[in-house]
């Protein structure tokens, strides 16, 4: 008996019917405390005192709660209501499969992604031991947005595999649990596998068959098996081939042929072996006409480029390899290069182990702050996991399933597929991290000191590597960590940033869990990356170079051959814009994956008012004092460093301040406006001070070797009277403190030096009060303490609060808040320090802050009625993404 709307099922509210079906009756509910739309399937009362039924129906629910995958319907509850058994679901709108067959004809490059992600869903289910057991069009469901979902594993079978020795290998039998007896034939006739209408046990390629079927069938129109009754057609599925694809009326490509031919093979044994393999082939088609079927192949020391709307892949070329890689390991395989067309900018970028997805960071357009995108390879769409805003350096589990990333001074975990995000650990200014097959992620937490180790469910969080030492020279930084496929061993860059000649020690080096001792493997300043036996690195001229590298003896064999002629490369990190896939497949970035961004004037309204100067990568904006000029950090990523340039606000000019081939960041106006700190890294890391007219000696108030711990600083404000300036400085101990350096004799005093971060420090205008940064709480909020003695604590911000700003008579404090909001708050100095309430001004939409010299991403006038924003910029034209297959087609022997 249906429900009546408005019915209550726990806290699910019935709205309508939506449909029924042989294993219930499915609604469309509203979930009263999460307010959101749900559907609800229910188990008629008929059949809830059938023991199999329900136990099939609690099955389900079990099932799919084991796997989530955005290709699989989401189970989000389950319940019993007297007597009323139901299971909660995501609502999804759209069409179902057998809907979309029936209205207008779909296109091969359209069905090709559909399988493509049929297969996803698939692989996802079997990877758990999960068999459909009634793949059909009914049971595929197309969302508004082109997502298939597949729906209803009422007859799934949770298989337990056990291998068994033979004379060809390892084989799989399905053994336990059991709902139905071999001879019971279960599923959709005309959709079955052989082995199901046999009656046989099946395993996960009797799904496969379902789908060749469902494809045929697509492509056709016509059915791959028929007969005038039930028993015909599954005598059909037993001894006959479905008709040929005719390629001029259904505009299929030999391609696709061959992979539905392959899908439809009477033999298991004789199919695809799993639905990644399957999914693989497919891949060779998503994004490409049915008249697309002309490929080019590529010698190694060969280029082509690619270019197509949908991003598409070499169709003939990669369905020979695919056959080539499972029939003929033996003969040699060509590589392939093409392109990714963007709609937007690619930051950071990961693809995962096995090749078939990409996670980068990219801007919103909206906010500007980063988040994760997740894409096919070879598709065109994207997927915005929400939730991860700020989101830097994303590295994937070895299952393919989650993403770990950074953001908010913490490691996270999300699910391929969207959710919540879990907090592993704290990481200040994280530089990567890599997910072993052994549930351990390794990490770098900051940019300076060693790497960590942390259990996958963020247990056990604990320093891994030390200090090297090497012919008296040490290191002050391990980043970029590497698993290596056994889950064991790992690489990682360690070393110093500064351009020093006779650097033996900044290179890639190579460790394991257990063992102390590190191998340099070579001297370079990039991120490492490895597949089939090789070390991918940048090397000279931002050339992207592999090098045979021997596992067991830890040695590199023969000279490093160039990949590419020149990828994206941030020099203020090391970090090279490519990422490897354990089959070979390289994902790269021409550009140097920073988003661009313009400094903009608002006011407090969130009123645009104007421009200054061109858009480039830009950061840490810093007015002189009088108004009249902005300094700005500009990196020139055709020469690999970065400069601090002068923009005159009242002549719209600008000119070049720095000019030595280093990284000169985070330019500091004196209260006078006569000088200019900044961080350089010419020859070690200092702190110089220069005349704001650009002219006179550089002198060098602070150098590293001053403090033996200390790794990277950044001068944030001078002292009111221009006799030390405030710093942020990295510590090996700790992420972040404060300090004072004396600008008479560079001595570096510690002002905040706690077990937290401490940050983007400002010193109030009367010079009592110091406000700055902390992620005590384990958020980043705003606090006041008094200067120069820091007695007492008061904190500003609410929700999360960052870089804070100094009106110029000291009666307001802005800062970044919750979402990248412009927040100001009233400010009462006289006396005991006092705050207002925070109020929201507008959204800042600025670009997000990428490295640790990165320190503000704005500034105000003295008055507090305008803002100088760095703002995200979308370029006209952006460079596409370029794919490698095959990069290194022949492992070392």
């Amino acid at each position: 008996m249906s429900l009546p709307n408005g019915t209550k099922l726990g806290p699910y509210e019935i709205v309508s019917p939506i449909g029924a079906g042989g294993m219930g009756e499915v609604y469309l509910a509203r979930d009263t405390r999460l307010e959101r739309t749900v559907a609800i399937k229910v188990l008629p009362e008929a059949l809830a005192s059938d023991a199999d039924r329900l136990q099939r129906f609690e099955q389900e629910a079990r099932t799919l709660s084991t796997v989530s995958h955005p290709n699989l319907l989401a189970i989000y509850d389950v319940g019993t209501q007297d007597s009323t058994h139901y299971l909660v679901s995501e609502f999804l709108e759209g069409h179902t499969l057998r809907e979309r067959m029936t209205g207008s004809s779909l296109s091969q490059r359209r069905i090709a992604d559909y399988a493509l992600q049929l297969a996803n869903g698939l692989a996802a289910a079997h990877d758990k031991g999960i068999v459909h057991r009634d793949l059909k069009p009914e049971n595929i469901f197309i969302t508004n947005d082109e997502r298939v979902k597949i729906l209803d594993f009422g007859l799934a079978k949770q298989a337990v595999m056990h291998a068994f020795a033979s004379g060809t290998g390892a084989s799989a039998t399905i053994t336990t649990p059991q709902l139905t007896t071999p001879g019971t034939v279960m599923g959709t006739v005309g959709y079955m596998s052989p082995e199901q209408v046999r009656g046989a046990l099946v395993d996960h390629r009797s799904d496969i068959f379902s789908l060749g079927a469902i494809l045929y069938e697509t492509i056709s129109g016509d059915r791959a098996f028929k007969g005038d009754s039930s028993v015909e057609t599954m005598n059909a599925i037993l001894k006959e081939d479905p008709p040929e694809l005719d390629p001029l009326q259904a505009k299929v490509s030999p391609a696709m042929n061959r992979i539905v031919r392959h899908c439809l093979e009477k033999n298991p044994g004789n199919r695809f072996q799993s639905a990644r393999d399957l999914g693989f082939a497919l891949g060779a088609l998503s994004g490409t006409d049915a008249s697309s079927s002309v490929v080019r192949t590529v010698t190694l020391p060969s280029r082509w480029w690619m270019m197509t709307a949908g991003a598409a892949l070499a169709v003939g070329i990669l369905v020979s390899v695919f056959y080539q890689s499972h029939q003929q390991p033996q003969q040699s395989i060509e590589r392939v290069e093409f392109s990714i067309p963007l709609q937007t900018e690619v930051g950071h970028l990961a693809i995962s182990p096995d090749g078939r997805m990409l996670v980068f960071v990219s801007p919103d357009e909206t906010t500007g702050a980063n988040v994760l995108h997740v894409q096919r390879v070879g598709s065109s769409k994207v997927t915005v996991l929400a939730g991860t805003e700020g989101a830097t350096y994303p590295f994937w589990s070895p299952d393919n399933n989650y993403i770990g990333f950074f953001a908010d001074a913490k490691l996270k975990k999300i699910s391929v597929s969207g959710g919540s995000t879990q907090v592993l650990a704290g990481a200040f200014s994280a530089r990567g991290g890599s997910w072993g097959r052994r549930g351990v992620i390794i990490y770098a937490p900051s940019v300076a000191g060693w790497l960590w180790s942390v259990n996958a469910d963020g247990s056990n969080a604990r320093a891994l590597t030390d200090r090297i030492f090497m012919g008296g020279a040490t290191e002050g930084s391990h980043r970029w960590p590497l698993f290596l496929p056994d889950g064991d061993h790992f690489l990682f860059w360690a070393g110093n940033f500064t351009n020093a000649t006779d650097d033996r020690i900044s290179g890639i080096y190579m460790s394991s869990l257990a063992a102390k001792e590190k191998k340099l493997l070579l001297l370079s300043r990039s991120n490492p990356g490895y597949a089939n036996g090789y070390l991918f690195f940048v090397g000279e001229k931002k050339s992207l170079r592999e090098v045979q590298l021997d596992t067991s003896k830890q040695v590199i064999n023969g000279e490093a051959r160039v990949v590419t002629e020149e990828i994206g490369f941030q020099p203020s990190t090391y970090w090279g814009a490519f990422t490897v896939a354990e089959n070979g497949t390289v994902v790269y970035n021409p550009t140097a994956g920073a988003s661009m961004s313009v400094l903009t004037w608002f006011d407090r309204a969130g009123k645009e008012l104007g421009r200054v100067g061109e858009p480039g990568v830009l950061a840490n904006p810093s007015l002189s004092p009088d108004g009249s000029r902005v300094a700005v950090d500009i990196t020139d990523t055709k020469v690999n460093n970065v400069d601090i340039w002068l923009k005159d606000l009242r002549h719209d000019t600008q000119s070049r301040f720095t000019f030595d081939p280093a990284e000169d960041v985070s330019a500091i106006w004196s209260q006078d406006g006569n000088s200019i700190t900044f961080r350089s890294n010419a020859t070690q890391l200092s702190i110089l001070v220069k005349s704001a007219q650009g002219s006179g000696v550089v002198k060098s108030i602070f150098k590293q070797d001053n403090i033996a711990t200390n790794n990277d600083i950044v001068p944030n404000a001078w002292s009111p009277d221009d006799q030390q300036v405030l710093c942020s400085f990295q510590t090996v101990q700790r992420a972040s403190d404060l300090g004072l350096v004396n600008v008479a004799d560079g001595k570096l005093t510690p002002l905040l030096a706690t077990n937290a971060s401490e940050t983007n420090g400002q010193i109030s205008p009367d010079g009592k009060w110091l406000v700055y940064a902390s992620n005590e709480t384990g958020d980043w909020e705003v606090y006041v303490t008094t200067f120069p003695g820091a007695v007492g604590k008061w904190q500003v911000s609410r929700d999360g609060g960052s870089e804070p700003r100094w009106r110029g008579d000291g009666k307001e404090i802005f800062y970044i808040g919750q979402h990248g909001t412009v927040t100001a708050v009233a400010v009462n100095e006289e006396g005991t320090f006092s705050a207002g309430n925070p109020t929201r001004l507008f959204q800042s939409h600025g670009r997000a802050q990428i490295s640790s010299t990165d320190l503000f991403t704005y500034d105000v006038t003295k008055d507090g009625q305008r803002f100088l924003m760095n703002r995200y910029f979308k370029p006209d034209h952006i460079a596409p993404l370029q794919i490698i297959l095959n990069a290194s087609p022949q492992p070392p022997k």
